[in-house]
């Protein structure tokens, strides 16, 4: 295939700005910042509860990463080792995983809403040695789960835990201590032999679709995403960085841990995310950005609206984790005077691969995802195969970089399946890619609706009702199973208070923006729409919602 008289190749976008060196590590990140400012505010930890705050300075935390190593040493994890923890943010979570890849390492992030099987899946599909764990999150009891899981996993071998509430149990100040009496000189003989290719993480997929796969990232994989996406973002030296993203996913890990270490600034994160507690975060500590999921951004809107706060210090928004809608972006451009940032990626490809900046023209900044971050490669090609489609032309999205993932630990049938032998990982999404770079997500391979024939993309239908139904608050459209038409089109909304909406209505609004195949047959109005931790909206559970109705 020839565009412009010779074939076309895969997109890739070379900033000026210089790669990272190839020998990066994760933890080369806080060097650096240690090196660069060592007195300045590194970590802030907003739990809601001023007598729980932390606050460390670069040269504090490092201290504290290295006597975390120690201890790590102590307890017998060994270059190669793995450890979890079982918890929401907090800042035992910074700490090991640096202090991890300090030792070469792996950290397994564990979704504290885990039930006690998926628990059990995790510690053992990773093969988890330590697993440090918070005695409750909201009204679950991490605890008890765990003990209850720990007797049937022979390989973990120590519970740790991270709160004073936990009675019996080995605390994590006694456990730091165990590693006092051990010299740096262990820690600095280790770092001297890390492979930066090497697994420093176990990402657990996110589950919308069933199961999660084990993903595993690289040092160098987080440390690249971490200087690129800041870079891109336009992040400056020292800036203060607000989030709520769980760090058991890449949002948290590299689109806020890692690239504000890039910059040297100052993390600024809460437990887990609460419009009320962010909007007073905002207010009281004066972050210059914040890293918030379209379904954060339209809370943390409706929450300042309500109470009429400024929100004034943001001057950059991050975003990402699912498709941005131009209605909620806009929202905080015209409404707010801020540079969005929108990022795209995955985890197998350690978060970040794509980035719209502040300076991007707005119909690229609104309608797309951006460019292809440094060292990254973009290629289209039709559903299920490695032809190129033509640019402008709709196929499914690959990847090949820096990033690419080491691999579904112990699934090497599930791995080939999107890793092929020339290192393109195909991302199930599908899109198009414009002449200049810049690319347009228009939905996931599986989501399409299949009606009578009729392709629909689900965001199609989304962006029509959020640009043109006023009392919607957030949409979600799936596939529902349909006698005549194979497939029936099924809207879920989430409506401003007070607001009512019937599916004659909202027929009655689209008509004439949407093709009628398009409009949906069904609508269910709903409080909330079911997400995971990191935000994205489970559509399969839409799609049991609306069978359980039927049924």
């Amino acid at each position: 295939m020839s565009v412009g008289g010779r074939e076309r190749e895969a997109y890739r976008h070379e900033d000026p700005a210089p790669m990272p060196a190839r020998d990066l590590l994760y933890h080369d990140l806080l060097t650096a910042a240690v090196e660069a400012a060592p007195e300045r505010q590194a970590l802030v930890f907003l739990p809601g509860d001023p007598g729980r705050e932390v606050r460390m300075t670069y040269r504090e935390l490092d201290a504290a990463v290295a006597r975390t190593a120690r201890a790590l040493l102590a307890s017998g994890v060994e270059h190669g080792g793995v450890v979890a923890v079982y918890a929401a943010n907090r800042p035992e979570f910074v700490l090991v995983q640096f202090a991890c890849s300090r030792i070469g390492a792996a950290t397994v992030p564990v979704n504290p809403l885990y039930e006690t099987e998926e628990l059990a899946y995790v510690l053992e599909r990773s093969g988890a040695e330590i697993c440090f764990a918070d005695h409750r999150h909201r009204d679950a009891d991490l605890w008890a789960r765990l003990s209850a899981v720990a007797p049937k996993l022979p390989r973990l071998r120590l519970l740790v835990a991270l709160s004073e509430e936990t009675p019996g149990a080995v605390r994590w100040d006694e456990w730091l201590g165990g590693g006092d009496e051990l010299e740096d000189g262990r820690v600095d003989e280790l770092e001297g032999s890390l492979d930066p290719r090497a697994t420093v993480q176990i990402q657990f997929t996110s589950g919308t679709t069933g199961r999660p796969k084990a993903v595993q990232l690289s040092g160098y994989g987080l440390a690249n995403g971490g200087h690129c996406v800041a870079q891109r973002a336009g992040l400056e030296d020292g800036c203060r960085y607000l989030h709520a993203m769980p760090f058991f996913h890449v949002g948290g890990t590299v689109t806020a841990m890692a690239t504000l270490m890039a910059v040297a600034g100052t993390h600024l994160f809460l437990p887990y995310f609460s419009p009320s507690a962010m909007c007073a975060a905002i207010e009281s500590e004066r972050p210059t950005a914040i890293l918030a999921v379209p379904t954060m951004l339209i809370a943390l809107a409706d929450r300042a609206d309500a109470q009429h706060l400024s929100l004034e210090s943001v001057e950059t928004v991050l975003t990402g984790g699912a498709l941005v809608p131009e209605a909620v972006a806009a929202r905080w451009i015209d409404g707010r005077g801020v540079g969005i940032s929108n990022t795209y990626g995955l985890t197998e490809v350690s978060g970040p691969a794509v980035c719209t900046s502040p300076d991007d023209p707005r119909d690229r900044a609104l309608q797309t995802i951006g460019r292809p971050l440094p060292g990254i490669e973009v290629d289209v090609v039709a559903i299920g195969t490695s032809e190129r489609v033509e640019l402008e032309a709709e196929g499914e999205l690959r990847f090949r970089g820096w990033g690419t993932m080491n691999g579904y630990l112990g699934d090497e049938r599930a791995t080939s399946a999107v890793i092929d032998a020339d290192g393109w990982f195909r991302s199930g999404d599908l899109g198009r890619l414009s002449a200049d770079g810049f690319v347009q997500v228009t939905g996931r391979a599986k989501d399409v609706i299949i009606r009578g024939g009729e392709n629909i993309a689900p965001s199609t239908v989304e962006d029509a009702i959020r640009a043109h139904v006023d009392d919607v608050v957030d949409v979600s459209v799936v596939g529902v199973p349909d006698d005549y038409y194979g497939e029936a089109v099924a809207a879920f909304v989430t409506l401003r208070e007070g607001a009512s909406l019937t599916r004659d209505e909202l027929a009655a609004l689209l008509d004439g923006r949407l093709a009628s195949f398009r409009i949906p047959a069904h609508l269910r109005v709903v409080d909330a729409l079911p997400t995971t931790a990191s935000g994205k909206v489970q559509k399969y559970r839409l799609v049991e919602m609306f069978g359980q109705e039927r049924a």
